[in-house]
């Protein structure tokens, strides 16, 4: 044995470190593991106890002309939503229901919203840190470091989702879960038609967004143009410009990433667009494009 140590050392050290690579692979494998199973049964049991499932009351027992123009507008076209045949059934009671903040609050005060794709696995509170841009990457909402992390808004955007691009980011996880539930958009036929729209909750409102498209994309930052270079070489972020929307959104078309769709849709200048990414393989990103329809407020 000694002879052969002796006779061999290189390939006996290649043998040691592929061991211990491999050792250490599968204990990463199995701790990653193990903590997206933790925080995804959290997720299940905060949602459990977290949702409030009484119906408001129908916007159709409060008369729009008895509230400012911009809400009888949102109501009316709510109510166009729900005369959409289908509509009424399966989205009412996820309008008129909505999570509880207070409780998702007492967690982590910095939960400003939640996003939701019916009969979907993205189904989670979305959270901002204002210093910190990739903050939530991979830290998870009681506060652990690791994966799966949050669903979040980097600081670049407003915290209530009113500028003209909104940008979600969250992992591909292996399972499905966060947003690798994203890729069921390329992948699965009829699955748009599926889960065409995405609900965003913040306190007292629920914004509903029509998807409009998907796409791969680079690892370029969708704002990009928002950026400017310095002498430094930093890239700093100088705010964004009204038209963005339809900067956006004729920038991800004309890019024409593998898998994607884009709708007839228009997009102008008094939109909202809602962006979820994800990562995708090869330095990319998969991209889903929504168009806010309107918002209730509860």
């Amino acid at each position: 044995m000694k002879a052969f140590f002796k006779k061999y050392p290189a390939l006996i050290f290649f043998i040691g470190a592929a061991v211990l690579i491999t050792v250490i692979f599968v204990f990463y494998e199995v701790m990653y593991k193990r903590q997206n199973r933790e925080q995804q049964k959290n997720y299940e049991e905060l949602n459990k106890n977290a949702w409030v499932t009484e119906f408001a009351a129908d916007a159709s027992e409060n008369p729009a002309e008895e509230t400012d123009p911009e809400i009888a507008e949102n109501e009316r076209k709510l109510q166009e939503f729900l005369e959409v045949e289908g509509n009424s059934d399966k989205y009412r009671k996820t309008i008129y229901s909505h999570p509880d903040f207070a409780e998702y609050l007492a967690i982590n005060e910095e939960v400003v919203a939640y996003v939701l794709i019916p009969e979907s696995k993205i189904d989670y509170p979305v959270l901002y840190n204002e210093t910190e841009q990739d903050y939530y990457l991979k830290r998870n909402i009681d506060g652990s470091t690791g994966y799966p992390g949050c669903i979040y808004i980097e600081n670049l955007n407003a915290p209530n989702l009113s500028d003209p691009v909104t940008v979600l980011y969250g992992h591909n996880m292996g399972d499905g879960t966060m947003f690798g539930a994203l890729h069921d958009f390329f992948r699965k036929k009829g699955y748009l038609e599926e889960h065409p729209y995405i609900f965003v909750y913040q306190p007292g409102s629920v914004s509903v967004y029509e998807t409009v498209g998907y796409t791969t994309y680079t690892d370029k930052h969708v704002l990009a143009e928002c950026f400017e270079k310095q002498e430094n070489e930093e890239f700093v972020y100088q705010g964004m410009p009204e038209d963005m929307q339809t900067r956006v959104w004729k920038t991800l078309k004309d890019f024409g990433g593998s898998g994607n769709y884009f709708s007839e849709a228009e997009v102008g200048a008094e939109d909202k667009l809602l962006i979820l990414s994800t990562c995708s393989s090869d330095r990319r990103r998969a991209l889903v494009v929504a168009k806010l329809m309107f918002t209730h407020l509860y």
